[in-house]
């Protein structure tokens, strides 16, 4: 029995391996109290999106530091949580199809962007153009567009350019729109 007891003691003892400044532990772990302790993370890159690595060597939901969040979030670190940025970038911060508002938020451009159309009447007159099958708004630069569109140029026959609008290739987002 005491044997048995010896021999378990020993096989437990054999998982851990003793460590020091001069016996550093193997790649994964660390020297804890002279022994080596499997570790999950040693940094926060070792980690998924919104996650960090904690005080006990393990990922752990949030972030300490805005690199833990997905991109354009930014780390509130009081609450230890990714926060979604204000907008201040139309074309930057907001998704297809939408503005950025004084207030920091991205809203839908509505009206008849990428509207289906057959004439320019369809598009609700005020310089609005059907072109290609599809409403283009008009503008007079690209600030004046939501996210994912441009300000082109429309040409009439002879090369001139007649007016600008807002348009995109509507017809590769219609499921979006």
């Amino acid at each position: 029995m005491i044997a048995a007891f010896l021999l378990v003691l020993s096989c437990a003892k054999s998982t851990k391996a003793e460590c020091s400044e001069d016996t550093p532990c193997a790649f994964g772990e660390e020297c804890i109290e002279g022994q080596c302790v499997a570790s999950t993370c040693a940094t926060s890159a070792q980690c998924g999106i919104e996650q960090y690595c904690g005080t006990d060597n393990t990922c752990v939901a949030g972030c300490q530091e805005d690199s833990d969040c997905m991109f354009g979030d930014y780390c509130d670190t009081e609450a230890a949580s990714c926060v979604s940025a204000e907008c201040t970038d139309t074309h930057l911060d907001c998704a297809l199809g939408e503005f950025c508002s004084p207030t920091g938020e991205c809203y839908e451009a509505g009206g008849y962007y990428c509207r289906d159309c057959e004439e320019d009447g369809d598009c609700g007159g005020g310089g609005n153009y059907c072109y290609a099958g599809y409403c283009g708004v008009e503008c007079d630069s690209q600030k004046d567009c939501p996210a994912g569109y441009d300000c082109v140029g429309l040409q009439d026959l002879s090369g001139n350019i007649v007016t600008h609008i807002c348009f995109t290739a509507c017809w590769l987002f219609e499921d979006r729109l």
